[in-house]
Formats: structure tokens, sequence, C-alpha cells
């Protein structure tokens, strides 16, 4: 898990979006790398990186939380939101589309608040990852590029940005169903936001 924690370290991400849940049918689906518990008592050290939540908030298909990670040779620290949706089975689809956008909606505005925070306009990158990192993560991918495309009046092509994104990690977006529920989901994004 250092490696992980590097990573996120060197390339300063600011919001980590998880898509499954530790264990699923059974299964390990995902290693608990930060604590489930608030409070320094519960730290979790990975190498040089001690890390802590500072506060979970659980909504009805997500949870937010806020994790300091401090690297212990610089004795730098920095906090980043991880938000984690709960309830999507491996293959699958979400059963509840309003609480997936909600869920898009909360990685957003975590990623404007980090941003704010910061005060240098940079962006971060947000690492989204599954269980595998190709069906679940290639949904909520290439749904933020088709918004990101929607809201600044760009041609949307699905078939194609699936193509791209496909190119940079093959079996992105894993099932037919995965992928309509894509196009589902830009439906209801654009009547939500009565761009139709």
């Amino acid at each position: 898990m250092d490696k992980f924690f590097k990573i996120i370290w060197e390339q300063e991400v600011d919001v980590i979006a998880m898509l499954t849940d530790l264990v699923e049918m059974g299964r390990q689906k995902c290693y608990p790398y930060w604590p489930q518990e608030v409070g320094p008592e519960h730290r979790i050290t990975f190498g040089p990186f001690e890390v802590t939540l500072l506060f979970c908030n659980d909504s009805l298909c997500y949870i937010t939380n806020r994790i300091s990670v401090v690297h212990t040779n610089s004795k730098k620290e920095r906090q980043i939101w991880h938000l984690q949706y709960t309830d999507w089975p491996d293959h699958g689809c979400p059963d509840d589309m309003y609480g997936f956008l909600g869920f898009l909606d909360e990685v957003d505005s975590v990623q404007r608040l980090a941003e704010s925070e910061e005060g240098s306009g940079k962006k971060s990158p947000i690492v989204v990852h599954c269980s595998a990192g190709v069906g679940r993560t290639g949904v909520v991918i290439l749904t933020q590029v088709m918004k990101w495309c929607l809201e600044h009046n760009h041609d949307i092509d699905l078939p194609k940005a699936l193509a791209g994104i496909r190119n940079q990690r093959m079996f992105m977006v894993q099932t037919l169903g995965q992928y309509n529920f894509i196009h589902k989901t830009l439906i209801q994004y654009l009547k939500n936001t009565r761009l139709i």
C-alpha cells in the first residue's frame, strides 16, 4: 500500500473515488487502505505514510471520508477526500441512478473544494478505482468525460470516447448493461440540468 500512497503523494491527488465495497459476496475486493474508525489512535502506517480518518459521513449509497496522509520523512500532511460508492455490484450497474448522479456531483464538489482550499487553481488528478479497475471505473470515467463534453458544448460521441479510454486501459466498461447505463445516466443528467 505504500506504493499506492506514493502515487497519491507524488501526483498531489486530492480526491479518491472508490467504487467497491471492501468485501462483496464473501470475497475481498479491496484492501482497507484507510482506517475504518475516526481518530489518531486508529492511524495506519504504510511505509513512510501515516493515514488517519478525520471524519466519515455515510449517505444512502456512498460514504464521504476525509483522510489525513502524513509523509513521515518530510513531516508534511495532506488531507484527501475519499468517496466510496457502496451500492454497485461487480459487473453490474447501480440500482439507483439518482444516487449515482449524486455521487458524481459529490466527487465534483469535493474536487472544487480541494482546489479552492489550495488556492493555486491547479487541477489535481482524481484517482478512480474499483476491484479490477475496468468495469465500474470505466463507467465513472466515461460518464464524467461525457458530462464534461455536455457542460462545455462539445460533441458527444460515446463509442469514440469509449474507444479512446480503451486505448489507455483495455476492457474499460465491461458489459453492454454498463454501456446502456451510461446512456441512461447521461439522459437523466440532461433532464436534471434542464439541458434538454
